[in-house]
């Protein structure tokens, strides 16, 4: 390799590492600036845009429940417990809000997929008011706050309701193992961001 051509890969690796150390040193403190006395951003403020490429959209609620699909499939692949409560089933569960944003999960026969709207006629279904309140409950995970919802009119449900019990049992299996390493640096990174955001 000739000597102008080592000398200016190394001019440009030089001028690259220093780029993204301005870049980081200025995202970290426009970070700063931003967060300093900065209210939390509300779900419903996120402007919703499709994703063609994933069939998505931007919405919260339907972003969540993609990440559920993905990692059923996932588990259709890896664990023996996800195994046994999809093999020989086939139906539709569609979680989506009053608003109009649906997402179905299709299990059938083992296999996991997900499509984005209502192209047919899912076996149970689950509607929040809104994306925010879907996104707050499924994550929160409490069968209160199903119930509370239920009564207030909030989370409406219908179909074979067997499959919200099916739905509760994967719901236990989602989150993966986080090894004792990593859930300690995790702890760290937490009180560090506690420490500095004042939260």
């Amino acid at each position: 390799m000739p000597f102008f051509s080592l000398v200016s890969l190394d001019n440009f690796v030089i001028q690259s590492l220093d780029l993204k150390i301005t870049s980081y040193a200025r995202i970290r403190h426009d970070f700063q600036i931003k967060t300093t006395g900065l209210n939390v951003m509300k779900l419903s403020s996120i402007p919703v845009v499709k994703l063609p490429v994933v069939d998505a959209t931007t919405d919260p609620l339907d972003l969540l429940v993609l990440g559920l699909a993905l990692r059923m499939k996932q588990l259709a692949r890896t664990s023996p417990k996800f195994i046994e409560l999809t093999h020989d089933r086939q139906f539709r569960i569609q979680i989506g809000t009053d608003l109009g944003v649906a997402r179905q999960i299709i299990v059938d026969n083992g296999q996991i997929d997900t499509v984005s709207g209502t192209p047919e006629q899912a076996d149970f279904i689950l509607q929040f008011a809104d994306s925010e309140h879907g996104v707050k409950t499924l994550m929160k995970g409490d069968p209160t706050a199903f119930m509370t919802g239920m009564q207030n009119g909030s989370i409406k449900m219908e179909g074979d309701f067997g499959l919200l019990v099916w739905f509760n049992q994967v719901a236990k299996l989602i989150p993966p193992k986080v090894p004792k390493p990593v859930k300690e640096k995790i702890r760290v990174a937490r009180q560090f961001l506690k420490e500095k955001l004042g939260r």
